[in-house]
């Protein structure tokens, strides 16, 4: 009989049961997470955090007892402006310590200023950007197009932290002079997220409707996009990867009941499969490191 090939233990075979959301990956480096334009770190209620910037991430991080600091720097300002601030909040979190910087958007801008002009390249061991526009984006472009202030509105705006020169430093031409300005640090391992959103998508999702007009902009003059960022534009570093979904879902925010096969799904297998690689920037920097 055919059944008679067959070995019997007597024991069911072992399933392999998948662990979600997967745990983080534990680094011996401190985590700095760098907000992007209009961000902030987390918004509290009566003393009691309800939204997260880094939706969620922060605490999956800390969970596996990794060191982590969500920065603050301004929501709108240039990015030399908001560089400087974001050294200084290393510096009086992380000390001397060499840190992974793991930051969104303009954020990202800021941490390569701060690396290449503001001296922090000896204590970054990576920075991987989400989104980050290093090549500007037609949605900045636009924006100062639709919206040339007069003098006394922009200096009303700058006296409550809205600088319009954060949208000037995010526009293409200011990028081309930005890029050949502020090289990357040979010490320092750069790698980068960019988002792909289809367009259908702007139609099925009532969060962020603004992509209902962002997204076919971008998508005539840049190709594929995340509703603010082209892929093109957000490419940058050694290691690229592309994440579908859209430019806020790469920081893990999604619809509840969402899947992570889903476009626009909770991301955390992406975020742990990110995170793993920058333990092997640990590895290659162990000397370093003792």
């Amino acid at each position: 009989m055919a059944g008679d090939n067959l070995s019997v233990t007597g024991n069911p075979p072992e399933r392999q049961v998948e662990v979600y959301p997967p745990p983080a990956p534990r680094l011996r480096q401190p985590v700095i997470l760098a907000h992007g334009l209009f961000g902030f770190d987390q918004v509290s209620v009566l003393g009691k955090p309800v939204v997260n910037y880094f939706a969620g991430v922060p605490a999956w991080l800390r969970a596996t007892g990794n060191q982590v600091h969500v920065s603050r720097v301004a929501p709108m300002g240039p990015i030399a402006h908001r560089a400087g601030q974001l050294v200084r909040f290393i510096e009086r979190h992380a000390g001397q310590e060499p840190v992974h910087i793991i930051a969104h958007s303009m954020g990202g801008l800021d941490s390569r200023y701060a690396i290449s002009r503001c001296g922090l390249g000896d204590r970054v061991l990576s920075l991987t950007t989400l989104g980050t526009p290093h090549r500007g984006t037609v949605i900045a472009d636009r924006v100062l197009g639709w919206t040339r202030m007069p003098p006394a509105l922009e200096h009303w705006l700058r006296r409550f932290g809205a600088d319009v020169e954060a949208l000037r430093d995010l526009a293409r031409p200011a990028m081309a002079e930005f890029n050949p300005r502020v090289p990357d640090d040979p010490r320092v391992a750069y790698a980068s997220v960019a988002g792909e959103f289809s367009p259908a998508w702007s139609w099925r999702m009532g969060l962020f409707p603004h992509r209902l007009i962002t997204t076919p902009i971008l998508q005539a003059e840049e190709g594929p996009n995340d509703g603010m960022v082209s892929v093109a534009s957000a490419q940058w570093g050694d290691h690229c990867d592309v994440w579908k979904g859209d430019h806020f879902n790469l920081v893990n925010w999604h619809l509840p009941g969402s899947r992570p096969e889903d476009e626009n799904g909770p991301r955390w297998r992406q975020w742990a499969d990110m995170v793993a690689r920058l333990k092997g920037v640990e590895a290659g920097n162990m000397g370093n490191l003792r």
